[in-house]
């Protein structure tokens, strides 16, 4: 079945089913100030050893696709409430199926896909990902995400990991939403913008696992700014991903990047800087150096359909949606290219 038909075939099931898909896109913490345009293009001093990549629902969903075809850049991905790499397999009914509600994924399926994907040279070298590490993230009151999606990412990250590099957390009594230790809503309700206050620091966890030992968080007193992201047109992206720069990052120290991806219906066209400023990252990225990049998701009520703004995981762009010439993946990579002024 081609992307046409899925969309065509899920249209209707497909605007109910991603509502829930919205509510679930967690993350996000309300931000007082008003995220600072920066009227050059300014680079900074990228630590390659130091790159990783986190996201929330659809946007945990883009991370595992972004750290399957880029696994020689990353050095970890975190996930909250997502799947396996290529999950829905360019079907909207089977994102919206065994993706979200459960049922068999299929995961052989899916890593005879990945090597399909490594000899054609659309992924980088799954060998690349044997010395990763991988965070894995289920809330126990999740109802809109099944736990055996996240089940079904460990169980295909174990076919190129060492089982001690993944980290599967599932005993967090939370609701679908990115956990903070204070800000947003309570921990068991689903609320715009989709952050909890939990007593739980899922940003500093997920840093934790992908980085080892972290400095303590601190106030995050760097700048929160704009950042171009190339060829956003054409991948149904925003003009501007957010960045936040430490102290020390701007001074022109070394610094490791971050890679952290929204959910639906919470890009800036959304909810402004709420998720950039309150989900937890910025403190612990000034206190460990460390650039976090927010890139920024469009949403489209025609063709291609994406009426919430969330992450192509379904292959609303084109087929190719998690590979190296995946439209978004691309712009993504295009962008950390550009903050370090040099192919990364």
């Amino acid at each position: 079945m081609t992307r046409a038909d899925n969309v065509a075939d899920g249209a209707s099931m497909g605007m109910r089913g991603l509502l829930p898909l919205v509510a679930i896109l967690i993350t996000a913490c309300g931000g007082s100030d008003e995220p600072t345009q920066t009227e050059e293009t300014v680079t900074y001093n990228i630590d390659s050893t130091r790159i990783s990549v986190s996201g929330v629902s659809s946007g945990a969903m883009m991370a595992t696709q972004l750290h399957v075809a880029h696994s020689s850049l990353f050095n970890g991905a975190a996930l909250l409430a997502g799947g396996p790499w290529f999950c829905a397999q360019a079907s909207m009914q089977t994102a919206l199926g065994p993706c979200m509600k459960g049922g068999e994924i299929g995961v052989d399926k899916l890593v005879a896909s990945a090597k399909q994907a490594e000899a054609d040279g659309s992924i980088d070298a799954l060998a690349s990902l044997e010395g990763d590490r991988a965070w894995v993230f289920h809330a126990t009151l999740d109802a809109a995400m099944s736990a055996r999606a996240s089940q079904a990412t460990v169980a295909f990250y174990n076919e190129f990991m060492p089982e001690d590099s993944i980290q599967y957390v599932g005993d967090v009594e939370a609701t679908h939403g990115f956990p903070t230790l204070e800000t947003g809503a309570a921990c068991n309700e689903m609320a715009e913008p989709y952050l909890n206050a939990c007593n739980y620091d899922a940003a500093g966890n997920l840093l934790a696992a992908l980085h080892g030992k972290l400095e303590a968080r601190v106030d995050a007193s760097g700048t929160l700014q704009e950042f171009a992201q190339p060829g956003a047109d054409d991948a149904t992206m925003l003009e501007n991903a957010l960045l936040y720069v430490p102290k020390a990052c701007a001074a022109g120290d070394a610094c490791g990047l971050h890679v952290a991806l929204h959910g639906c219906l919470q890009s800036t066209a959304y909810i402004g800087d709420a998720f950039a400023a309150g989900a937890g990252y910025n403190e612990w990225a000034e206190a460990n150096r460390m650039i976090v990049l927010y890139p920024q998701v469009a949403s489209s009520k025609l063709a291609p359909l994406n009426p919430m703004g969330c992450w192509d995981w379904w292959g609303y762009t084109e087929e190719s949606y998690a590979t190296k010439s995946g439209p978004q993946i691309k712009v993504i990579k295009a962008t950390m290219d550009a903050l370090a002024g040099r192919s990364l």
